[in-house]
């Protein structure tokens, strides 16, 4: 039994260099190392390296980096760049050949940890533990249009999948479902963040299975913000050590109380590779990506756009539930609510988000807030549904208390909008 295949190896690289859609499926479950061959390592390492930068990935723009890097003469030269394009019969069967592709590492990875059982290199129980931490395909069984109709309506008899805490929020969007896209956009200093860690800490607390990353705050930077929002903690006093009394064992015990109940990860990412990487190992119900423009390099619209795409191919395919902060931007001096077209200029981030949400923190804009120790009354922070696929808009009003990082839905909330 041969553990590779270097023919769908072959029409692996081959579909990628062919197809963005491809290509974006093969680095969702593939790594370099589940190529047999030296020379398919290196060249989709390689693809790996271009995804990350945001370059786009074809027969010339791959020959150009490998001639770059000096390794074109190690994978076979530009000739057999062009012989794996010809050797794809067909690109629809990408996941097929990725499939065949993961098997086989699988395979080879079995066989060395039972050849190094036997050499004596572990025991048989620490072989078993390595064996059963390989990744394996799961065999998903099609549905009939029948099965998917009943499913539908036994699943509409419980509602979404995952209701707000926020009790405005869940009125008038009913929660969010699995495979769904919400993008939370606003200005700089909105609190975009802010409102991410809330509902973070509001579906953790119901059991729900979090991972939050983000491409601008360190773990700890997360993990004040949360333990602010918790313990109604003014985040300033966490940042320059102040506690009061016995606050720290107070909050070192809820600390260790969420730290065991709550599956809840804090990771930092660069690119949405480290975005596919964190969810393949973690696989979180819900996801908060903090935020778009700061994956990749380039943040033009091209970057953008395939990263939007890259993170709804991912929602739909894992069957998870994934929160994108996006940045607007403004001009200076103006002071108005964000627009939906304020997204259009930084790629398909509309297009391909279910819900829209846009934070309007109106006395921010205008430098009217003052130093908040706590205690004062809630700042007015305005969510704008701009975009629901299940049909209702408008506008709601939030309480906000930047000093905990902490938002709540008001007593009265008076809601302006309709379908």
């Amino acid at each position: 039994m041969e553990f590779f295949n270097i023919m769908a190896e072959q029409a692996s690289l081959g579909s990628q260099m062919l197809s963005n859609d491809a290509l974006v499926t093969s680095i969702e479950i593939l790594d370099p190392a589940d190529y047999h061959r030296t020379s398919h390592q290196i060249i989709y390492k390689t693809i790996q390296k271009m995804f990350k930068k945001g370059t786009a990935v074809d027969m010339i723009t791959l020959l150009e980096e490998l001639q770059n890097n000096e390794l074109l003469e190690k994978i076979g030269g530009s000739v057999y760049l062009t012989h794996l394009i010809n050797a794809v019969p067909n690109l629809e069967n990408i996941e097929h050949y990725n499939n065949i592709i993961k098997t086989k590492s699988g395979q080879r990875k079995m066989y060395k940890i039972m050849d190094d059982v036997k050499n004596d290199k572990y025991s048989i129980s620490d072989g078993i533990q390595k064996m059963e931490d390989i990744p394996q395909l799961d065999e998903v069984k099609e549905e009939t249009f029948k099965d998917i109709l009943i499913n539908t309506l036994r699943r509409s008899t419980k509602g979404t999948e995952h209701k707000f805490n926020i009790d405005i929020l869940n009125r008038y969007l009913g929660g969010v479902d699995k495979a769904e896209v919400i993008t939370i956009g606003g200005y700089t200093s909105q609190g975009k963040s802010d409102i991410a860690i809330q509902l973070a800490i509001d579906f953790a607390s119901t059991g729900k299975k979090i991972l939050f990353l983000s491409g601008e705050m360190t773990n700890y930077e997360v993990g004040r913000r949360i333990l602010a929002n918790s313990e109604k903690k003014n985040i300033m006093d966490l940042r320059k050590g102040i506690f009061d009394n016995n606050e720290f064992k107070e909050m070192e015990s809820i600390s260790n109380i969420a730290g065991d109940t709550w599956e809840f990860n804090i990771k930092k990412v660069a690119n949405m590779l480290d975005v596919q990487k964190n969810i393949r190992k973690y696989k979180p119900e819900i996801v908060f990506i903090d935020y778009l423009q700061n994956l990749g390099v380039d943040n033009d619209y091209r970057e953008i756009t395939n990263n939007m795409r890259c993170i709804q191919t991912t929602a739909l395919k894992e069957e998870i539930t994934i929160f994108v902060l996006s940045q607007l931007s403004r001009e200076k001096k103006e002071i108005r609510r964000p627009r939906l077209n304020d997204l259009r200029g930084s790629g398909r981030i509309e297009e391909l988000s279910n819900i829209v949400l846009l934070l309007y923190w109106e006395d921010r804009l205008k430098e009217n807030v003052k130093e908040r120790k706590g205690g004062e009354k809630p700042e007015q922070l305005e969510v704008s549904i701009s975009k629901n696929r299940a049909g209702t808009m408008g506008r709601v009003m939030l309480d906000f208390y930047p000093e905990y990082c902490r938002i709540e839905s008001p007593e009265e909330n008076d809601y302006e909008g309709g379908y």
